[in-house]
């Protein structure tokens, strides 16, 4: 079983991204640079910042959730002993998986605006 500290560090590092997914809406711009090589139009349309703030608050309730749940996890059901890998070693394998998953996140809300709503 995963050791309490994986799971708490976890669900502290995917409920942060909740939060900034959910704070992102506000901020239609922010990664646009180094997510799609360049920046994106001074003025949104209607329907994009509408797809975009719909996007963003999808995928906030999302990681919420699973953050959430992560640290329910871990309070009730984490092993005492143990790391994965190893302590500061663990830190960086979970800062560097949810970032990645993070920047996936971003680059997809990115797409979703740009996409026409039917």
């Amino acid at each position: 079983m995963i050791s309490t500290f994986d799971l708490t560090l976890l669900g502290s590092l995917v409920s942060a991204g909740g939060l900034v997914f959910l704070r992102q809406g506000k901020w239609p711009h922010f990664g646009s640079r180094w997510l799609r090589g360049r920046t994106l139009p001074a003025v949104m349309t209607g329907e994009s910042r509408g797809n975009h703030e719909r996007s963003t608050a999808v995928a906030g309730a999302r990681w919420l959730t699973l953050g959430a749940l992560t640290l329910f996890l871990a309070y009730f059901h984490g092993a005492d002993e143990g790391y994965l890998f190893g302590p500061w070693s663990d830190v960086m394998f979970h800062v560097v998986f949810v970032s990645t998953c993070w920047g996936m996140t971003a680059f997809r809300i990115k797409q979703a605006a740009y996409q026409p709503s039917s």
